[in-house]
């Protein structure tokens, strides 16, 4: 063990008083912060409906924080455009709300996309939902939207998972959410503290409260925990459950599992043995603090077959000298490093797909906070939720970003539908709380299909066969850009508009293209390459009134010639 290692917990602490002191927050802002004003509503519909079905829509009303605005009682009237739509003529929020309601009574009559729009009566003030296909039937596939990366009080965040899962359920209206709280810990709480409260209490804990808010249709919840290896001495890993009784805790500090390799072997174990499914999720691996290298891993596809590619951290997709918008910034930064980008993993011919989540230390599912202002959280969240970073970093400027969601492609919304989407790949990111929606194909294989060796794949017949290359989006705001991404590089571009204010039409896009050139993969180096080429979808909208444009990040779908 090497002397950083060694002090890994007073190199942690040292290094966090630096960033916390770069980042110190004005006290007349934050001050300031304790009444905040409203700036959004936020309307949530289902991503999928058929014609006729009855739909119910929920709204959030924000503040310049992010945190939910209850004071003000505001009423909208509701338009879509679908011109058959049965709507609501108002949604109110009624004295005394707590800055969410529902409303129901609504269906659409035409398929096809379909939008929401509020309008606020005194000021005109529009706000549009997230994008709705509509099929005349009931759809065999549906998109349902998860945060399945999230840390409470049973580790280093703040506030329990009940009530997190609450608010994602309630307010947030998502489909899916697992909480990942850490197996070990450094800094302020010890590492071999954090593991004997797991094995002795937390991990039980953990599965009784995820079992307790699973509701098959309506509500899922994974059960999974965040393998971290502390402190200072590589990445983290997301490990996933298809089920709680019998998922076991292969902890980052035991002698059989304290390697990423050891810690695929014990997954690859339990899944052959029939017990039930587990997968392991890397995320944030260009982070300069907790760097996870492909290069220097034997990196298991069948047990680790996604990547978390953004969270609030950034994206881990490519460098930030490369154009990346969301280079990672928070603690030391990005590592800046050939083999820790998810790009470099399928230079190497790693078969991984894209997943996003928030890494939110808060019981806030679906929509993190740090990214704005530095604020006060009030009274009641210190004297419940506790000290935890989510608390403690509201109050810095902490150069983070939105946090993220995953889509996931499920017949239903079930605990198997979820995880069967998660090992298939078929599922993507988007930034939060954008639930952008995305069809992408290769010769008419998307993400996830089981066409080909290991699924996703499109078998042509001979390197020079032409393929076509279908994308179709419909986005929370005006789209800047859809790009597709072939063997690492910009392939193809969609051109829309960077005016946040432009009219709908600008929120969706269809393109088709033929790809005319040799099937040839793309290499890392003399021995590790991709012999299929390599196609994902990269979604950029126009910038929001913070600055942050919404994203998305499909595929990848892989072109092997026979």
């Amino acid at each position: 063990m090497g002397l950083r290692s060694a002090l890994g917990p007073l190199v942690k602490a040292r290094e966090s008083v630096k960033v916390f002191a770069r980042h110190r927050p004005s006290i007349r802002g934050l001050l300031r912060s304790r009444a905040g004003e409203f700036r959004r509503a936020h309307p949530v519909l289902p991503s999928a409906a058929a014609a006729g079905e009855p739909v119910e829509v929920s709204v959030q009303l924000r503040d310049e924080y992010e945190r939910l605005h209850p004071e003000v009682a505001r009423s909208f009237t509701v338009d879509a455009t679908d011109p058959e739509a049965d709507l609501p003529e108002y949604i109110r929020f009624e004295a005394g709300h707590e800055g969410v309601t529902r409303a129901d009574g609504l269906e659409f009559g035409t398929p096809g996309v379909q939008y929401l729009t509020l309008t606020h009566e005194p000021t005109g003030e529009r706000f549009v939902s997230n994008p709705v296909r509509v099929t005349g039937d009931a759809p065999d596939e549906r998109v349902f939207w998860g945060d399945i990366h999230l840390h409470s009080i049973l580790s280093d965040g703040t506030g329990s998972m009940a009530e997190g899962f609450r608010y994602g359920r309630d307010v947030t209206d998502l489909d899916v959410v697992a909480y990942t709280d850490h197996d070990t810990m450094g800094f302020f709480i010890p590492p071999s503290w954090q593991r004997r409260r797991m094995h002795g209490e937390y991990f039980d804990r953990m599965k009784e409260t995820t079992e307790e808010f699973n509701d098959p249709g309506e509500f899922v919840t994974l059960f999974a925990y965040e393998w971290t290896k502390q402190p200072n001495v590589g990445g983290h890993i997301n490990v996933y459950f298809d089920g709680v009784d019998g998922a076991p805790l292969f902890d980052s500090m035991a002698p059989d599992s304290d390697t990423y390799e050891a810690l695929f072997d014990r997954l690859r174990e339990y899944n052959d043995d029939g017990d039930g499914r587990a997968l392991a999720v890397p995320h944030h691996p260009a982070e300069a603090m907790y760097p996870f290298d492909f290069d220097a891993t034997d990196y298991d596809d069948e047990v680790a077959p996604l990547v978390e590619v953004y969270s609030q951290w950034g994206s881990s997709e490519r460098p930030g000298r490369e154009g990346n918008g969301y280079p990672l910034e928070m603690g030391q930064g990005e590592i800046d490093e050939p083999g820790h980008y998810v790009q470099d993993a399928l230079r190497m011919g790693h078969r991984v797909g894209l997943i996003g989540g928030s890494d939110y230390h808060g019981p806030h599912p679906g929509y993190s906070l740090l990214h704005a202002k530095p604020h006060l959280p009030s009274r009641r969240e210190w004297l419940t939720d506790g000290l935890g970073w989510s608390n403690i970093w509201r109050m810095w400027d902490e150069n983070s970003y939105p946090g993220g969601l995953t889509a996931f492609r499920a017949p239903e919304l079930t605990r198997e539908a979820v995880f069967d989407a998660l090992t298939a790949r078929r599922v993507y990111a988007t930034t939060q709380p954008d639930r952008i929606l995305v069809d992408f194909a290769v010769e008419g294989v998307t993400p996830g299909d089981d066409a080909g060796a290991g699924g996703s794949t499109a078998v042509v017949d001979g390197a020079d066969a032409p393929r076509e290359v279908t994308v179709s989006v419909a986005g929370t705001a005006p789209l800047q850009t859809v790009r597709v991404v072939k063997n690492t590089e910009v392939w193809r571009t969609w051109e829309g508009t960077d005016d946040d204010e432009a009219d709908l039409d600008a929120y969706t896009a269809e393109a088709t293209w033929t790809d005319d050139d040799p099937v040839e993969g793309v290499a890392w180096d003399e021995t590790r390459r991709s012999a299929a080429d390599v196609y994902y979808v990269r979604v950029t909208q126009a910038d929001d009134a913070d600055g942050f444009p919404g994203m998305a990040w499909v595929g990848p779908v892989w072109v092997e010639a026979e």
